[in-house]
């Protein structure tokens, strides 16, 4: 029944790899940082806490600029596939351009927003429990992430012009460097190794800077020494640059941005609201989504491929093969899915000791991630059905479609459940999977009616 479908698997996954390791780079960054943090504490879940704040409030605004940088993919793509290589350097020119303008905007909008956590924990705090020293610690961690979003957006506009010629290899060498480079810096500073100061979270923020401005020098000098990207920096000229291409990226990216952040919000939220329960509930939460997002990622790197593939396919008009593809991305992501939700069941204590000694946030990480098994076949095809339409440039109707499953549905049902019906953290997770279901069943009726 799958043999017809064994070629357009290896193309997936010929794609596929190169990112599922680079997103592990990406990924474990984050898990570096609550891992060793996380022992830092020990007993202690404040700093674990801290991370989780922190980093909950920066991935907002650090997805919405990401989300708008996606659009690079699929319209080189399509320039690509047409064999039009002036039109592709002008397009990455211009793309430099319009992730530095995002890099600043992000910037200046996450230092506004600052104060915030310094007001979160006592907003947050349920009765008779002070955590403001979590907000206190978060602080310095979440400043250090800041200021580490320009050369990431200077990183991504190189790395999404790679791969939108094909090139998934670079991004992710340079990726796993970056990533071995941010675990022995949080070993120096988390810690206080080789004579330095032990800063815990912070330190897990100075590890991350470092790292991201590393790696952005890396793919940036691999972009002026490759002879095969001569040919499109010949194409660079003052005149390119112009409002037409800033438009068209920003035409496409802005419905992938709002998408990402309001599914992104689903998650901080609730990572969020896991405050309201406690250092012990938000500590859990944090090591829940860390452990969840390595299922992620593998769907992520799918979708890359997917959103690449299909717009090669149709920037070349090979319109026949876009639904064996579309199919066999499907398989994929089912396979995995299904493949995760049984290691997330089985092995759901062991993986919880890896990030802390205490015994109450092992307990309840535990807890969690039954549910979170459930929600890796919805979370699956929602993901890949929006990556495919990125690839298709059918991108708008997805506005609608998040809007009503997480504002609608998410967000809604999962506070009822946590604080009406007092189930707590549970009552949180189960409106995702609400919410995740809602939009893979919308994504997928579109995706199919696009392809037919």
């Amino acid at each position: 029944m799958f043999s017809r479908f064994t070629k357009y698997y290896k193309r997936i996954l010929a794609l596929a790899l190169p990112v599922v390791l680079a997103q592990a780079g990406q990924l474990t960054t984050q898990f570096a940082d609550t891992a060793m943090v996380g022992n830092f504490g020990g007993e202690d879940p404040v700093p674990l806490a801290a991370v989780s704040l922190g980093s909950s409030l920066f991935l907002l605004i650090y997805l919405a600029a990401l989300g708008l940088a996606l659009s690079i993919t699929p319209l080189v793509g399509e320039q690509y596939a047409k064999g039009d290589r002036r039109e592709v350097g002008r397009l990455f020119e211009n793309s430099i351009i319009y992730c530095t303008i995002i890099g600043v905007a992000a910037t200046a909008v996450a230092i506004a927003l600052r104060p915030f956590i310094s007001v979160l924990g006592e907003w947050m705090s349920a009765p008779g429990q002070d955590i403001s020293l979590v907000a206190e610690m978060a602080l310095p961690y979440y400043d250090m992430l800041v200021w580490s979003i320009i050369p990431l957006m200077l990183f991504l506009a190189v790395k999404q012009f790679l791969e939108g010629i094909g090139n998934t290899k670079t991004a992710m060498w340079i990726t796993l460097g970056g990533n071995a480079l941010n675990i022995l810096l949080n070993y120096v500073f988390i810690f206080g190794k080789w004579g330095a100061v032990p800063m815990g979270a912070e330190g897990a923020g100075l590890a991350t800077l470092i790292s991201r401005v590393a790696q952005t020098g890396a793919i940036t000098a691999y972009y002026y020494i490759s002879r095969r990207l001569r040919i499109y920096r010949a194409f660079f000229e003052r005149d390119a640059i112009t409002r037409s291409y800033i438009r068209s990226l920003f035409k496409v990216g802005y419905p992938i941005s709002f998408q990402m952040v309001l599914e992104s919000a689903a998650f901080i939220l609730t990572s969020i609201l896991a405050l309201s329960f406690g250092e012990v509930a938000a500590g859990s939460m944090q090591v829940s989504f860390s452990i969840a997002n390595t299922a992620w990622m593998i769907t992520v790197a799918l979708g890359s491929a997917s959103t690449i593939v299909v717009s090669h396919l149709c920037g070349a008009k090979q319109h026949s093969e876009l639904r064996n593809t579309v199919a066999a991305t499907y398989h994929l992501g089912i396979a995995w899915g299904t493949f995760m939700a049984i290691i997330f069941i089985t092995l759901r204590v062991p993986l919880a000791t890896i990030f802390t000694d205490n015994q109450e946030v092992i307990a309840l990480t535990a807890h969690l991630m039954i549910f979170i098994a459930i929600y890796q076949f919805s979370d699956a095809i929602q993901g890949l059905s929006i990556s495919m339409l990125r690839g298709l440039q059918d991108v708008k109707v997805i506005m609608p479609i998040v809007l009503i499953s997480y504002l609608g549905l998410n967000i809604p049902i999962g506070c009822w459940l946590a604080y009406g019906m007092d189930m707590g953290c549970q009552g949180l997770v189960i409106g995702l999977i609400v919410g995740l279901t809602a939009a893979a069943l919308m994504t997928f009726i579109r995706l199919r009616r696009q392809v037919r």
